[in-house]
């Protein structure tokens, strides 16, 4: 018998004790388990995305409907996020993304989009978020695309039609 086999087998027979070992100690060490599992996941961000997105790609209805349960059994957690400054901030950003909106730096647009308060055309105050809107040019599908942030009535006359990408 290898030492693989050995290993599997030592396993299996202490399966339920290592088990209940494991259990006793994140008990006794809650904080410190979870502060390791926090810095590990702050570390390895990159290597955990791959891993997921490895997972959604075997099976994607699977995932869907995992996080469709969780969400259905966590609608106070749901909530709390979509509250959230980071949420509106990646929903903005996604947004602007199926838009077909182009750039190399997301963060940097999305802090200027949320200070701007006047157009950058008619250089009237927007009267309110609704009213501030991101224009790019749509022929342009490889590159940054955005001209400004336009309120309303001139981001739909499309006033800067022709003018290049700024961002």
């Amino acid at each position: 018998m290898d030492k693989k086999e050995y290993d599997r087998l030592r396993y299996i027979a202490n399966k339920e004790k290592r088990k209940k070992q494991v259990s006793e100690y994140y008990q006794a060490n809650k904080d410190k388990v979870k502060e390791y599992q926090k810095n590990y996941d702050m570390l390895n961000r990159d290597k955990i995305n791959d891993r997921q997105k490895q997972y959604y790609k075997k099976d994607p209805e699977k995932f869907a409907k995992r996080n469709a349960e969780w969400a259905k059994n966590n609608p106070e957690k749901v909530k709390a996020y979509q509250e959230s400054s980071l949420y509106k901030k990646q929903h903005k950003i996604s947004r602007w993304k199926h838009q077909g909106i182009i750039t190399n730096d997301w963060n940097n647009v999305y802090e200027i989009y949320m200070n701007t308060t006047n157009c950058d055309y008619c250089n009237k105050k927007f009267k309110d978020s609704l009213d501030r809107h991101l224009d790019h040019d749509h022929d342009i599908k490889d590159n940054n695309n955005i001209r400004g942030i336009l309120c309303r009535v001139c981001n739909t006359s499309d006033v800067l039609k022709g003018c290049p990408p700024i961002f």
